[in-house]
């Protein structure tokens, strides 16, 4: 359990650098409304993630 825990940490962290990457450079050519959509939506599934990883990590 505890590299379940550890795995999702790191799958949260990496859903953030995506967000922001795609929030502050937008290589895809969104409108910004879309792009901050997507920014959103990704750092808030990072975040879930990455609590979630560490509510497993910490049970252990």
């Amino acid at each position: 359990m505890y590299y379940i825990g550890k795995t999702l940490e790191l799958m949260g962290i990496a859903c953030l650098g995506a967000g922001l990457y795609l929030g502050c450079f937008n290589p895809y050519g969104y409108s910004e409304s879309k792009a901050m959509g997507v920014e959103m939506g990704f750092l808030t599934l990072g975040v879930l993630v990455f609590f979630v990883g560490r509510l497993i990590e910490k049970r252990q």
